[in-house]
């Protein structure tokens, strides 16, 4: 279970609900702009949590000049997560990416897997404050093709969340034990990650991804439980078959391992189903093959073994698949 906000810790009963969490046996990660975490407060959190909570912070670019676009106080964020190290709590740096720290992406990440922290990259959208800067802000397929998919593509250690996604659909099916109904891909999540999450507002409402929340509505859980909303919601039905994928997207070889980023495709062009104008791969049919297959591919085999350590990826005949949470068959759901 994942804690976000605004900033989470600004509530009275902050302690109180990661303190119930754990009791429910949820492993805890707490979305920050750290401005709340002090050394204290991070070993009240590591009490509470038993030492099981991971702390998230932003890092959008190490260089002042990258910087105030999105206000982010790197400095304030790389203490915190050295203040992490030496409390033995989880650390995790979530990467805003737009035109603003372009080209000094290659050299935040590499900091960060320097340092031995697992990162992912997400992307500005025209959603709460990204609304007033998405339009100048936001990349586009040159910047994906230029600045931000090369150090994706050659970096195992975050997680493999991003498009376009170039992994062969036969690897895929081998590893994994296949697809289930043309689902987003589960046995390990990868590409967009849409349906693979559950986001929960504070007044109920609920989507299908964190960047998409306020923006998509599945309904309320203030209204019908979460596991009914799900299982009976049109708009999880429909986002997570790949198959009914539109353009380019619908076309692709790539189709159910990488799917387009689904907010992308939502932001851009108002149809979460339509093809994703940020991926610079023009594929004729399902033979145009990517340049980039064989380096997914490889990179993709390492990553494998860090979910499988983590329980997250179970190879065929290994036990319970780990397939998407979401349809009813698949298992049980997540929270993020």
């Amino acid at each position: 279970m994942g804690w976000s906000g605004g900033e989470f810790l600004l509530r009275k009963d902050a302690l109180d609900l990661l303190r119930l969490a754990v009791e429910l046996e949820l492993e805890c990660s707490i979305v920050s702009n750290c401005k709340a975490l002090t050394r204290k407060r991070l070993e009240e959190i590591r009490n509470v949590t038993r030492g099981g909570a991971k702390i998230i912070v932003g890092v959008n670019a190490l260089d002042g000049s990258n910087r105030s676009s999105r206000d982010d106080d790197a400095d304030r964020s790389i203490q915190v997560l050295e203040d992490c190290a030496d409390l033995g709590l989880g650390r995790h740096v979530v990467i805003t990416i737009g035109k603003y720290n372009a080209d000094s992406f290659e050299k935040t990440v590499d900091y960060i897997v320097k340092n031995n922290i697992s990162y992912n990259r997400s992307p500005l959208v025209a959603r709460g404050s990204g609304s007033q800067c998405f339009e100048q802000m936001g990349f586009d397929r040159h910047d994906v093709e230029k600045y931000f998919h090369p150090v994706l593509r050659r970096n195992p250690h975050g997680y493999v969340s991003y498009t376009p996604f170039f992994l062969s659909p036969e690897l895929y099916e081998r590893v994994s034990g296949g697809l289930r109904n043309n689902m987003i891909p589960g046995n390990p999540a990868i590409g967009c990650w849409v349906g693979s999450w559950l986001g929960v507002n504070a007044e109920g409402g609920v989507s299908v991804c964190p960047v998409l929340l306020d923006v998509l509505n599945a309904g309320n859980v203030r209204e019908r439980p979460l596991d009914e909303l799900v299982q009976s919601s049109p708009l999880f039905a429909e986002i997570l078959d790949r198959s009914r994928l539109k353009g380019r997207c619908g076309r692709c070889r790539y189709q159910y391992t990488c799917g387009g980023c689904r907010a992308m495709a939502y932001f851009h062009t108002g149809d979460y189903m339509g093809d994703d104008p940020t991926c610079f791969f023009d594929p004729v049919d399902r033979s145009t093959v990517s340049e980039h297959e064989e380096e997914t591919n490889r990179n993709f085999k390492k990553y494998l073994l860090v979910v499988r350590g983590a329980g997250v990826y179970k190879p065929p005949g290994s036990g319970p698949s780990a397939q998407s949470p979401l349809p009813a068959e698949q298992g049980k759901s997540s929270a993020g």
